[in-house]
């Protein structure tokens, strides 16, 4: 059986993505890397925090509007961390906000793609949902 060498975990760690920025020119382009595990971890502790979800969830109680604003939140706070690794500058959740909403939508498609954040989002609802039946 191969093993994983540093290498190989280096290598996806320093991947880059050109992400078209057509609206802001033509050729234009911005560069995100994959966000760290951690980074990962603190966009998902963040959004927890701002939908303001403690201990056993009960959907009935779950603020739709603060849930809404929490994910966005927290994926803004990973493009930030993607495109500053892939730019090499830089960026932060105010500065991701003045991106064009167009662009942003192809920003968020890309950074998701290499951090799996949305996925697990729905995986996590789907085990939440499955643990409600079976406490009917």
């Amino acid at each position: 059986m191969p093993k994983i060498t540093k290498d190989m975990i280096l290598e996806g760690y320093n991947h880059r993505v050109e992400v078209s920025a057509a609206e802001y020119g033509e050729g234009f382009v911005f560069v995100v890397s994959p966000p760290s595990a951690a980074e990962v971890s603190e966009a998902k502790a963040l959004r927890m925090k701002l939908s303001e979800v403690k201990g056993e969830i009960d959907p009935s109680q779950i603020d739709l509007g603060k849930a809404l604003v929490a994910e966005e939140t927290a994926r803004r706070l990973l493009i930030a961390k993607a495109l500053s690794r892939g730019m090499g500058e830089e960026w932060t959740v105010e500065d991701v906000e003045k991106i064009k909403p167009a662009v942003l939508k192809s920003l968020w498609e890309a950074v998701d793609t290499l951090s799996g954040f949305s996925g697990e989002a729905e995986e996590e609802t789907k085990n939440f949902q499955r643990a409600q039946r079976g406490k009917s």
